[in-house]
């Protein structure tokens, strides 16, 4: 269920790849620590949430989820997560 981000990873756009409920909360600090932001939709835009390039390690609580370095879900790099089994 916990799923760390790489601490170098510049994430601002957020998409989730599936129609079930999803949620993720991403963490400003390595092992879950620090201030925090919960996503249950997609995000096109981190720059309103004041979260854009701080995530360091996340939670995916529910759903599929695509992370994309560049805003509106530009594909730089993108990695995806899922919930562990």
């Amino acid at each position: 269920m916990h799923i760390a981000l790489k601490s170098a990873l510049a994430m601002v756009g957020i998409a989730f790849s599936t129609l079930a409920v999803a949620q993720v909360t991403f963490y400003e600090g390595e092992g879950f620590r620090g201030g925090t932001f919960t996503a249950d939709g997609p995000v096109r835009n981190l720059d309103r949430t004041g979260f854009n390039d701080r995530a360091a390690s996340a939670v995916v609580d529910n759903g599929r989820w695509e992370v994309c370095e560049d805003a509106y879900f530009q594909a730089a790099n993108t990695t995806r997560f899922a919930p562990w089994a």
